[in-house]
């Protein structure tokens, strides 16, 4: 669908535009439903914050949501989760030894 194709290109905007790493984000939409599996990985700043932060995931996750046309999200992340709550928590055994 051309539409998917569409909303495929504006989550890639999005996520580059969060300052992540999409080379490490598969993205597909399938029906307007949003799905990415990877590694979300900071591009710049601050080395500790290097697999993102919950604020950042939270909005990312609000940004997407607000697609037009938008139906669902699966994210199917290495190092992050999204509790059925909407809060996010990182699974990374990196930030887990620095805490």
């Amino acid at each position: 669908m051309a539409d998917d194709r569409q909303m495929t290109i504006l989550v890639r905007k999005l996520i580059t535009s969060n300052w992540l790493d999409v080379s490490q984000i598969r993205i597909r939409v399938i029906r307007s439903v949003i799905n990415l599996q990877g590694h979300v990985e900071k591009v710049g700043g601050n080395p500790d914050e290097k697999e993102g932060t919950e604020a950042g995931m939270r909005k990312l996750d609000d940004e997407l949501r607000a697609l037009k046309g938008f139906r669902g999200i699966a994210y199917f992340l290495d190092n992050w989760i999204r509790n059925p709550t909407g809060a996010w928590r990182c699974t990374s055994k990196k930030r887990d030894e620095k805490h």
